[in-house]
This record gives structure tokens, sequence and C-alpha cells, in this order.
């Protein structure tokens, strides 16, 4: 039995701590084939919220970084040949952006590099446990619906 199962229910920051904990181990582990492909893992990130949130002002509220820091990424992911911009139509000062072929496929084998450490860690619970954690952080990871 593991210190905190003795302990009873740990406090938010706690379980928050070991959650970026967790995701700090995994993105360690990956980050070399990430870096391969000449994506740091924030970077990795912006490229894969793309598709949800293609303006730039609206990657950086969904993620939490400052404007300057996605536009500096954004920058560095059109370098690389990740990412275009697109004139959005209607209104010629804003732009949109697109992954290219070389983005979609950095998301593909950046996402593989991710899912095998993940799936490194799964591995230490039983089939039953890594079913139960995908549903509760599946259910946790959803929007309220409750209006609270």
């Amino acid at each position: 039995m593991s210190p905190s199962e003795k302990e009873g229910p740990r406090d938010a920051s706690g379980t928050l701590a070991n959650l970026w904990r967790l995701m700090q181990s995994i993105l360690d582990e990956a980050a070399p084939v990430l870096e391969a492909q000449g994506l740091s893992p924030k970077a990795f990130f912006v490229l894969e919220a793309v598709g949800e949130h293609p303006f730039p002002a609206e990657l950086a509220r969904r993620m939490h970084l400052p404007p300057p820091t996605v536009t500096y990424l954004v920058k560095q992911l059109e370098a690389g040949g990740f990412l275009e911009r697109r004139a959005e139509a209607g209104d010629l000062r804003k732009f949109r952006l697109a992954l290219t072929a070389a983005g979609e496929a950095a998301l593909g084998r950046g996402g593989a590099a991710l899912g095998e450490a993940f799936a490194g860690r799964l591995g230490r619970l039983s089939p039953g446990e890594a079913a139960a954690f995908d549903r509760v952080v599946g259910r946790l990871a959803a929007p309220r619906d409750d209006g609270a």
C-alpha cells in the first residue's frame, strides 16, 4: 500500500502536483523524438491545438501562454514548415493558421512518442486500474455541464 493510500484522500494541490510530475516525465521521455523533428514540447502542443484554435489569440488563451510566446512559437513552426498562415476571408488583417503536410506528420510521430511514454506509465497499472484511470481523467477533463 502506498503512503497516500494509508493517509486517505490527498488535497487537490497534491493530486495536481502528481499529475504535473506525470506530464513532465512523459514529456521528458518523448522530448528526444520531438527535438529530432525540430519541435519543443510546447511547440508540439501549439501545433496540436491549431486544428481547434486556428487563430494565435485563441491559442494563447487556450494554452494559457502569453501572446508573445505564441507568436514566437508560431514563427518557429512556420520556419520549420509545420504551419502556414492563410488570410481570413472577409478580414485581410486577420490570418488563420493551418497545418502543412510536414506538420501533420510531425503530429503523428510526436503523438506516437508521447503515447509510447504514457503507455509505459500505464503499464504499471493493472488493466482494470488503467481503464478506471482513463474513465476518471476523461470525466474530470470534460467541460462541466451543471452550470457551475
